[in-house]
């Protein structure tokens, strides 16, 4: 796990400096996407995309799935909060652009879209998992 962890920070670390010329900022973009290929994390967040998580969240369907695992309805509070996330900074069309092709405001979409999912995978981590279960009852 602290394999992950480490590229977790390397990630990190490359947010931190925001200062420099564009050319800087597409190495920095490249240097990200190829982390976050390595990590999972999705590269993009369009609009269309939160909302349809947003629409089946709220869909009976979605409430009935809560229902029966957590034994309460949803407020669809992650889904709402990505949804006005993507209409702020997400993209309007799922075609993928260069790092080449991207202007400065795409480039500082992609950072931002980044760290709204790293935020995420840390919520998760801190959550716990499974095995932390299992560690309790052995």
């Amino acid at each position: 796990m602290s394999k992950e962890e480490d590229e977790l920070k390397a990630l990190a670390s490359l947010f931190e400096d925001d200062s420099g010329s564009k050319e800087e900022k597409r190495k920095r973009a490249e240097q990200v996407v190829a982390l976050e290929n390595k990590i999972g994390l999705p590269q993009q967040l369009t609009v269309m995309t939160a909302f349809d998580e947003l629409l089946a969240c709220f869909a009976i369907g979605g409430q009935i799935k809560n229902y029966y695992r957590y034994g309460t309805y949803t407020t669809c509070e992650d889904q709402r909060e990505k949804f006005w996330f993507a209409l702020g900074n997400g993209m309007y069309s799922e075609l993928p652009k260069s790092i080449d092709d991207m202007s400065e405001r795409d480039l500082e979409r992609k950072f931002k879209v980044h760290d709204f999912y790293m935020k995420r995978l840390d919520k998760i981590r801190k959550s716990g998992s499974c095995e932390d279960v299992w560690k309790i009852r052995s």
